[in-house]
């Protein structure tokens, strides 16, 4: 365990050289740019059902109803997440969301290759010597809740975050991610706390389709609707 989080640690000190741009490399966001050019440029997007390798499935997929009582403390639980993330309060989070009660926490950070676990570790991610973090902004959507056993759920749900980094040049603009997320929560007397936090980020190439999916402006379906109602006279323009 002393060796994993040996391992783990160097892992984090390595991410905060390249945040300072101490160490050169590819980062997640220009390597999402070189797949996003790449698709545009020499793939077409179109839609259709869903696959990944000899797996099919006809989308989008919903999720089932998730019980009432259950997803209302869940959601107060990720309500107050938000809240201590957008105040800036992140040192809240391993007393007012963590299960300290549990002795091995997991952490799966999308930016690591290791998986965290247990408070040694989590508690150096959360708390390092220096935070380069200089503004972060977070939120969620589209929640599901089960119950996996008495006192234990699991929640589904996306997230989506605004990062600005305490750095100069191009690394201090701020930016934009988004992941699946799936987390755990214990039942405990002051109430469900979190003891699994699991960031599920897409493929590449599924990735880049959805930022390219998600910078179409809100107005598009108005502005789509208006030209096909539009008589047009133009043969060059008519389908067949």
């Amino acid at each position: 365990m002393a060796e994993k989080a040996r391992q783990t640690s160097e892992q984090i000190e390595a991410l905060t050289a390249t945040q300072k741009g101490e160490q050169a490399g590819i980062t997640r966001r220009n390597l999402a740019r070189l797949a996003l050019a790449t698709l545009v440029g020499s793939t077409p997007l179109v839609s259709g059902p869903i696959q990944a390798g000899a797996h099919t499935a006809k989308g989008p997929i919903t999720y089932p109803p998730s019980d009432p009582e259950l997803f209302k403390a869940i959601d107060s639980v990720l309500r107050k997440t938000r809240e201590i993330w957008n105040a800036q309060e992140w040192w809240r989070l391993p007393t007012e969301i963590w299960d300290r009660e549990d002795p091995t926490p997991i952490y799966v950070a999308e930016e690591l290759y290791d998986v965290m676990v247990g408070w040694d570790i989590l508690d150096q991610y959360i708390f390092p010597d220096s935070k380069n973090m200089d503004a972060f902004r977070w939120g969620y959507s589209k929640l599901f809740v089960k119950y996996l056993a008495p006192g234990v759920a699991l929640a589904l749900y996306d997230h989506w975050f605004e990062i600005k980094v305490r750095a100069k040049g191009p690394l201090s603009v701020p930016r934009h991610g988004f992941d699946r997320v799936l987390s755990i929560y214990n039942l405990r007397d002051d109430g469900w706390r979190q003891s699994l936090y699991a960031q599920c980020p897409l493929g590449p190439d599924t990735y880049a389709k959805r930022m390219a999916e998600k910078l179409v402006g809100d107005d598009w379906d108005e502005f789509y609707q208006d030209i096909k109602s539009r008589d047009i006279n133009d043969p060059r323009l008519k389908q067949d």
